[in-house]
């Protein structure tokens, strides 16, 4: 098994001197690991290179293996019978990927995953992860953790869907994002640019074509700004930022 040059160091002691920690906006598992159990899954893992557009697992596989993403995007969504296709989560470095439960009772896949660009991930197997719980309460500390932290976006995206306005979907959708990844800059948000269109309407469950006009109804409305392919969104707690109503239409 190929064993993977991955530093066991903490974190903090891998920044330069004087560095300020990365916000802690989603829990990392292998930064959170106390540096035994991290090397005990390190061991026994693998490093992948996911191709663009390569799927690691569909829905209704059977969960034998997790990872974890050192670099690239990964997307996690449902595809419907009829060939529709609704986003869950999109995934960035650090973050646990798969079906994670610390029991028998975890199931299959219940998702696929696709990466959005050529990614790299730690692969490891989920009877090593089970193994490692089983013995080491802090890692089933950091499971428990990792779940509650999805628990949470699963009853975003939820509501996002459970929205009745479209355009209403695509600011909770676009403020999610922010809330992850975006970068404050004078009062607003700026949103990753490899956010396409067609991954924003599968994010609200509409067409391509709708998240467009909705988009534009935003930016004409001046609670959303477009420079290329970035987007910037009002901080929420700007003054000025009540919603208006806008007249795009439903899908």
């Amino acid at each position: 098994m190929k064993l993977l040059n991955y530093s066991a160091t903490p974190v903090s002691q891998l920044l330069p001197t004087g560095a300020a920690a990365p916000p802690r906006r989603y829990p990392r598992l292998l930064e959170m690991l106390p540096p035994q159990d991290r090397e005990f899954l390190l061991d026994r893992a693998i490093e992948r290179t996911l191709a663009k557009g390569q799927v690691p697992y569909h829905q209704g596989d059977e969960s034998r293996n997790l990872f974890v993403l050192k670099s690239g995007i990964v997307k996690v969504h449902y595809t419907h019978d009829s060939g529709t296709s609704l986003t869950a989560s999109h995934y960035r470095e650090g973050m646990l990927i798969g079906a994670h439960g610390c029991s028998e009772w975890a199931g299959p896949h219940v998702w696929s995953a696709q990466a959005l660009v050529e990614s790299r991930a730690i692969w490891m197997r989920r009877a090593d992860l089970l193994e490692l719980v089983d013995r080491s309460p802090a890692a089933l500390r950091c499971i428990l953790a990792i779940t509650e932290f999805k628990s949470v976006q699963l009853r975003k995206v939820i509501r996002i869907l459970a929205t009745p306005l479209l355009e209403s979907r695509i600011t909770m959708a676009l403020e999610h994002l922010g809330s992850l990844y975006g970068i404050e800059r004078d009062g607003e948000v700026e949103i990753d640019g490899r956010f396409t269109h067609q991954e924003l309407a599968e994010m609200v469950g509409c067409s391509r074509q709708s998240v467009t006009t909705a988009l534009q109804s935003l930016e004409r409305a001046g609670r959303l700004r477009r420079d290329g392919r970035q987007f910037f969104i009002r901080r929420a707690s700007s003054p000025d930022t009540q919603p208006q109503p806008l007249r795009v239409p439903a899908e």
